[in-house]
């Protein structure tokens, strides 16, 4: 189960608890008359009779999120102390059937005591259990840090990702370099746009699918009321920003200080949208004109009526989700034709004969899908990306990545969703998309040859480009134990990382300290290098490298005064966003070439004191030893470029020009 799930499994147990006595884990205590306050984001109970004890959701929310990755989580952590709330909240989620009990320093957990989450029931409500021989029963293995730190912070540890894919994928027969992972995974957070290039059958497609197919949920129901939904009536839009499966929160306004909050049952809106339906209520109807038939028989207050703009849009808004035939996926592989010559191949385009119709595309769908489920992340992977001219079917999207403004779908005002264009699964298409969702990653497939068409530097500049290549080594091992993948194994197996990839990626990070300096001088180095040829790069490849090297790090579980990863994460920046723009005959193209090999083959005490006259100096030679070559010497630093490098050097020779995509 993935945290959203755990949250309300764990609201629903605390419901059923009724009036029941739940003695502490000690036994010096107890708690009774649990209760769940939702339009006070908090739960409340009596300890030892007397006292009233108040716990804020976020506390829930946080060891939700720790539960969902499988592991032991100690709640002092997580409160930062002791304290009755943080007694009365571990007490409360140990009496839970899912919930199993860790005792202190008792195998398999050390340190202090600890719950830890179970998909199946494996005790009765209300009575605790010592998990201990169960989880040694089962074959649980209990991975990452168990100090109260680490606990704290595993929710968002992402660190975890590499080591579980490269393992799942071996379970599903597909053979996955851990490094491989680490470097897809890291581009993905660093800019939400890859081109995987290389041989044909060499993988690329699948280990694109198998990622995307591991990291999201196999199928997602969409809850219409998650936070970060926008809901629109007649004439405001309403945040929310907060929900759970009793209530949901409305602002008026995205800024608080500005915003009214109105926290509304889910059993009211419910009730609204079942009186529309039955009744076949039209969306011009006034608000007002439907509270009054509808407080006719409600059980709630008519106060809570009043907030009537809230409920008709509310109410509107779960039939329209409700209308749509199944839960989509969230991620889709879309093979490229040949004949795509228009954007319409991707966003699809409004019924001309038609004209409350939509005919929607499944990247169309797959992007308001991510809308409507902000903190899943969802992955649109074009097949065979270059197989037609890339800027003619998909130059919206790209200038949208980067603008982050808004795509004309047709004409039509946003502010009126009962005068929406539909698709012929009744889904509701605005006519205008206000932005790219920020969990929407693109991965684009490459095949060169004499069917595909060359992408353009723009292209290129706007994302990493990883190549998949194949030595005797790993074809002899396939060759070994050949075997199909079976993706179907990994799916959904990693959802409960979703919500923080797409939080990693959608926030600020810096470079690290410990290589900050050593980065910035090889950055310089290399843009000095390249703009003495036209090749230079600008504010965004350097902003988006500098993310990669966080995130590098990051994945890596490198601790920090640690930089012997660094060099293999720098190689892969210099081939993945500086070597792909790079073409040209050979005059153009040579010098650059034998500057760069110097470079990536030369650590910082081989090149001298001034780097780039050495480097300017090798273009010059003639010596044959400063030409490139696709045998690295050992010990060079950005060898993976470095070997790059000597292919497009060779074709160079041979052909009298050369491009990073035929090298």
């Amino acid at each position: 189960m993935n945290a959203e799930q755990i949250r309300a499994k764990i609201l629903e147990g605390i419901l059923a608890f009724g009036n029941a006595r739940l003695n502490y884990l000690s036994g010096l205590n107890h708690i009774s008359g649990v209760t769940v306050e939702a339009a006070e984001n908090r739960i409340s109970a009596t300890r030892g009779g007397t006292e009233h004890i108040s716990i804020a959701f976020d506390k829930l929310d946080s060891i939700a999120a720790g539960l969902a990755t499988g592991n032991p989580v100690n709640v002092d952590a997580i409160f930062q102390g002791s304290g009755n709330a943080r007694s009365a909240l571990e007490t409360i989620l140990a009496h839970l059937p899912n919930v199993g009990f860790l005792p202190a320093n008792k195998s398999p957990n050390t340190g202090p005591k600890k719950i830890v989450w179970f998909n199946d029931e494996i005790h009765p409500l209300g009575q605790v259990l010592d998990a201990s021989e169960l989880i040694r029963s089962r074959g649980v293995v209990i991975t990452g840090a168990t100090t109260e730190k680490a606990a704290m912070v595993e929710a968002i540890n992402l660190s975890g990702i590499v080591k579980q894919l490269t393992d799942a994928a071996e379970l599903a027969f597909l053979r996955v370099d851990h490094k491989a992972v680490q470097r897809i995974a890291s581009c993905l957070l660093s800019k939400r746009f890859l081109i995987a290039a290389g041989l044909a059958g060499s993988g690329k497609t699948k280990l694109a699918q198998a990622f995307a197919r591991w990291l999201t949920p196999s199928r997602l129901a969409v809850d219409v009321f998650s936070a970060g939904s926008e809901i629109q009536s007649a004439n405001v839009t309403y945040y929310v920003k907060r929900s759970d499966n009793l209530s949901v929160e409305f602002w008026n306004a995205s800024n608080e200080a500005d915003a009214v909050k109105v926290s509304l049952p889910r059993q009211m809106i419910d009730e609204w949208a079942a009186y529309i339906k039955t009744n076949a209520i039209p969306q011009t109807t006034q608000a007002r004109e439907i509270r009054e038939a509808v407080k006719a028989t409600s059980q709630f207050s008519d106060q809570l009526h009043s907030f009537e703009t809230h409920l008709k849009a509310a109410a509107f808004a779960l039939i329209h989700r409700q209308s749509q035939d199944a839960p989509g996926s969230c991620c889709n592989l879309i093979p490229v034709g040949a004949d795509w010559t228009g954007n319409e191949n991707i966003i699809g385009y409004p019924d001309g004969l038609e004209p409350t119709k939509y005919i929607a595309k499944p990247a169309l769908e797959l992007i308001l899908h991510a809308q409507d489920s902000p903190n899943a992340p969802h992955f649109l992977i074009l097949d065979e990306m270059n197989l037609s001219h890339v800027e003619r079917y998909f130059a919206d999207i790209l200038s949208t990545i980067e603008s982050d403004e808004g795509l004309e779908l047709y004409s039509g005002d946003m502010t009126r969703p009962d005068t929406w264009r539909n698709t012929s699964a009744a889904m509701p298409v605005p006519p205008r998309l206000k932005r790219l969702p920020e969990n929407l990653f693109i991965i684009g497939t490459v095949n060169v040859d004499e069917t595909t068409y060359m992408f353009s530097p723009k292209v290129l500049d706007r994302a990493n480009v990883i190549e998949f290549r194949m030595d005797s080594g790993e074809l002899e091992s396939f060759l070994g134990s050949p075997a199909k993948p079976d993706l179907s194994k990994l799916d959904g197996k990693g959802a409960s990382f979703g919500k923080a990839f797409v939080d990693a990626a959608r926030n600020p990070v810096a470079i690290p300290a410990d290589v900050k300096a050593t980065y910035d001088a090889e950055m310089l180095l290399l843009f000095k290098t390249l703009q003495s040829h036209g090749a230079e790069f600008g504010y965004r490849t350097a902003y988006e490298t500098a993310r990669f090297i966080h995130f590098y790090k990051l994945l890596g579980n490198h601790a920090d005064g640690e930089t012997t990863w660094f060099p293999s994460a720098f190689d892969c920046v210099v081939f993945q966003k500086l070597l792909p723009k790079l073409h040209g005959s050979r005059a153009k193209l040579g010098p650059v070439l034998k500057k760069l090999w110097f470079l990536c083959v030369n650590d910082a005490a081989s090149r001298g004191a001034d780097a780039l006259k050495a480097a300017e100096e090798a273009a010059r030679s003639t010596d044959k030893k400063a030409e490139p070559s696709v045998i690295v010497p050992v010990g060079a630093p950005y060898p993976l470029s470095a070997e790059k490098i000597g292919r497009m050097w060779r074709l160079l020779i041979e052909n009298g020009f050369a491009s990073f995509a035929e090298a």
